[in-house]
């Protein structure tokens, strides 16, 4: 978790280095503009060359053999977005983005789920002037001469943090024209301090052409413009609370000057005035890592000739498939068999990925505009389509009208319901025979009246007489021009499970009502947003408000469900244990119960059962990983998962029982006292029976019962004695207290 908060901090620094929300005057660039694009470039960079440009720069860890690619297009800017996967066992991802015009690499980030296993203390193995050595190799390799535009910006601030396992370097590289900072342009290098490996890649290059430093006003000028702006003012400013106030409290306001306005405070450096923006204008250019065109095609292009990298099975498999698929002008076509293009429209971009509905099979989407101020009723000013690249078919579109006014409407109702299942039948006749009409439809139509040039019909799968509202299909209909300006298909291919063997209705709402019963309550309503008159209802209310309310029953187990689909885990609760009069430890059990811990028998500790090792290892892992979330793992999985983190390496079973030599093992595993624990010829213990403890386990007894952690009435340690409850939550409470 605290490794993960140090990314998200250290995303913030790189997103306010590279892309400021206050910039300073804006370079005026030579890239083409959405107006002068007339039609998009087909890639010269192809699938499988973009794939070995990546691995001849990156190493590529061989066992990531889930390999998937995705083609990405805006405006004049083309990528192939390239993923590798990890397995199960080792899981892992390696994702990069290569330019599909020049071969640049825009993008690369490694994530190994070694890195987020490791914890405590540590020194770097890699120094950071090490790892800034690493990354400016990299940089010249894939920049060339470019790299002499780079400026490293500082970073002596940054801490280095020793006990929290493996951290990144992270460096930030700003881009320079005529020696002056570039701010939305730069690269971004993250450097593993355990191997040196790169962790993190984003390079954000346009070409520009940037006006000469001549004639423009010095700083002294220009602060005193800044000064004279209306934009930075005195003024009172009160904070956000971070703890609510107590009765009678009063929060209190701050005297501050705050930047205001949309400008940023931005002063033309050849003018002097605060530098006035246009509507829809705005400073920040490119986003992190969105990559710009770059102006080293040949060179990057023509480096992968050269190289010995070959395809894996994976690779060359995602090649083949995307070779079967149908090309943009293919699919383009497809589109045009449905929907009129006017001459006018002119197409923006184009990207073939995966259906998120069904990640094996591919969708062409594009997206045309009307950049013209054709007012002409009817014209289209945007139009997006999206058809399979597999057989064509069109999967949805969406298409504006420019109305000037409200006129008389050509259509009614019904015949824009016509008009709507006419279309239907020509794009999808043997589906449209599997729907119906969604009854809401009409209904929403009266009480909640679409815009007057529009009408909107919704069809539902029925499947066993049963509704399938997750697939189906939506039409909307301008009634004024008569067409069609809006289609989306939802339909996948499920394995539906048959209605046999499912609840009756009654026994449904018998189970349901069973944890959320009707309860009298007053609700308010509103209409329009507007709060109206109190009501008296009935509401299915939880009885145990600890549990997350769900709307969703299963129809054959009866039991609630999360939006995952798995019942709905009824969440953490305290514990309070009646049952610790007179045993020793009970103030510190007690504690533990009331953190959630030791719940196996409800609010009955049974302090004198012996403990159980799936017990004791749930306890640990609630403690160290938190309970949300984690409650409904099994006993197998806790054993898999406390294995996993080196706290149990003995061959045991969840009900085994645990003895004290046992108990001393996994508790200074917990806290990482093991290494120590395990030295060799240096401990001595002065129990009667020291015979009896197991060699290599004399320095986890001496350890922990030298610390406390352990304690032993008299001198008589019986290392192979199971435990009660009580005198192992004892010693796992003492144990939190030495936890690093």
């Amino acid at each position: 978790m605290k490794k993960n908060r140090r990314s998200f901090i250290a995303m913030i620094v790189i997103a306010f280095l590279l892309v400021p929300m206050i910039s300073a005057p804006v370079a005026f660039g030579e890239e083409k503009s959405s107006s002068d694009i007339e039609t998009l470039a087909m890639p010269d960079v192809t699938l499988e060359k973009a794939i070995l440009i990546v691995k001849n720069n990156f190493d590529v860890p061989s066992g990531y053999a889930d390999f998937s690619s995705t083609y990405n297009t805006y405006n004049d800017r083309q990528v192939w977005a390239l993923r590798w996967n990890g397995t199960a066992e080792r899981p892992g991802e390696f994702a990069a983005e290569v330019n599909a015009i020049n071969g640049d690499i825009v993008s690369m980030n490694y994530w190994k789920n070694e890195d987020q296993l490791a914890s405590g203390p540590s020194v770097p193995k890699i120094t950071k002037a090490g790892a800034q050595e690493i990354s400016y190799k990299l940089l010249s390799r894939l920049l060339g001469k470019r790299v002499e535009e780079l400026s490293l910006i500082p970073s002596e601030f940054e801490i280095m943090p020793l006990n929290y396992g493996p951290f990144n370097y992270s460096f930030q590289y700003q881009r320079l024209i005529n020696g002056l900072p570039f701010l939305s342009n730069g690269v971004n290098v993250q450097v593993s301090s355990t191997d040196g490996h790169i962790t993190s890649y984003n390079l954000n290059w346009n070409n520009v052409k940037a006006p000469e430093v001549q004639g423009v006003i010095n700083v002294d000028q220009a602060q005193q413009a800044f000064a004279a702006a209306p934009f930075f003012k005195l003024q009172y400013w009160l904070p956000s609370s971070y703890r609510p106030l107590m009765v009678g409290q009063k929060q209190e306001a701050r005297l501050v000057y705050q930047l205001k306005g949309e400008n940023g405070g931005a002063i033309d450096a050849f003018t002097g005035a605060p530098l006035q923006l246009k509507p829809g204008e705005w400073l920040a250019t490119d986003s992190l890592g969105s990559g710009g065109m770059g102006s080293a095609k040949e060179e990057r292009a023509n480096s992968v000739s050269d190289g010995v990298q070959v395809l894996t099975p994976q690779e060359q498999q995602e090649v083949e498939h995307t070779a079967e698929l149908i090309n943009r002008d293919e699919a383009i076509a497809a589109v045009q068999r449905w929907i009129e293009l006017p001459d006018n429209m002119t197409l923006r971009s184009a990207n073939l990925g995966k259906d998120w509905r069904s990640l094996d099979k591919r969708i062409w989407s594009f997206d045309w505009s009307n950049i013209t101020t054709d007012k002409e009723q009817g014209n289209p000013q945007y139009l997006s389509a999206r058809v399979s690249a597999t057989n064509g078919e069109l999967v949805g579109f969406s298409m504006s009208n420019q109305q000037t006014g409200k006129t008389d409407v050509k259509l009614d109702r019904t015949a824009t319901q016509n008009l709507a299942e006419e279309f239907l039948k020509e794009v999808q006749p043997e589906r449209f025979s599997q729907v119906v009409l969604d009854p809401e439809t009409d209904l929403m139509a009266k009480t909640n009246p679409e815009p007057w040039n529009n009408e909107a019909f919704s069809y539902r799968r029925v499947v066993n007489g049963v509704d399938f509202p997750e697939n189906g299909m939506i039409v909307n209909v301008d009634p004024v021009v008569g067409k069609v300006t809006n289609y989306e298909l939802n339909w996948s291919d499920y394995d539906l499970p048959s209605v046999s063997g499912i609840l009756t209705k009654d026994m449904a709402v018998k189970s349901f009502l069973k944890v959320r019963p009707l309860t009298l309550t007053y609700v308010r309503i509103h209409y329009n947003g507007i709060p109206g008159d109190l009501r008296l209802v009935y509401l299915p209310i939880a009885l145990d408000r600890s549990i997350t309310s769900s709307n969703i029953l299963d129809a054959k187990s009866g039991e609630l469900l999360d939006y995952q689909g798995k019942p709905l885990e009824k969440g953490p609760k305290p514990y309070n244990f009646t049952d610790l009069d007179g045993v020793n430890g009970a103030p510190e059990i007690a504690a533990l119960g009331q953190a959630g811990l030791f719940g196996d028998f409800g609010n009955t500790f049974k302090p004198q059962e012996t403990m159980s090792l799936g017990s004791l290892l749930r306890a640990m892992y609630f403690s160290r990983f938190g309970l949300w979330g984690n409650t409904a793992l099994t006993d197998t999985e806790i054993i898999s998962k406390t294995k996993e983190l080196g706290w149990l390496k003995e061959d045991l079973q969840p009900g085994a029982p645990v003895n004290r030599e046992l108990l001393a093992k996994v508790l200074l595993r917990y806290i990482q006292l093991n290494k120590l624990a395990e030295l060799k010829g240096i401990y001595q213990v002065s129990f009667q029976d020291t015979a009896q403890i197991n060699p290599e386990a004399l320095g986890y007894i001496a350890i922990a019962s030298s610390t406390g952690i352990l304690k032993v009435e008299g001198q008589v340690l019986a290392p192979r004695e199971t435990v009660s409850r009580a005198e192992a939550a004892t010693s796992f409470f003492r144990a939190l207290g030495w936890r690093s």
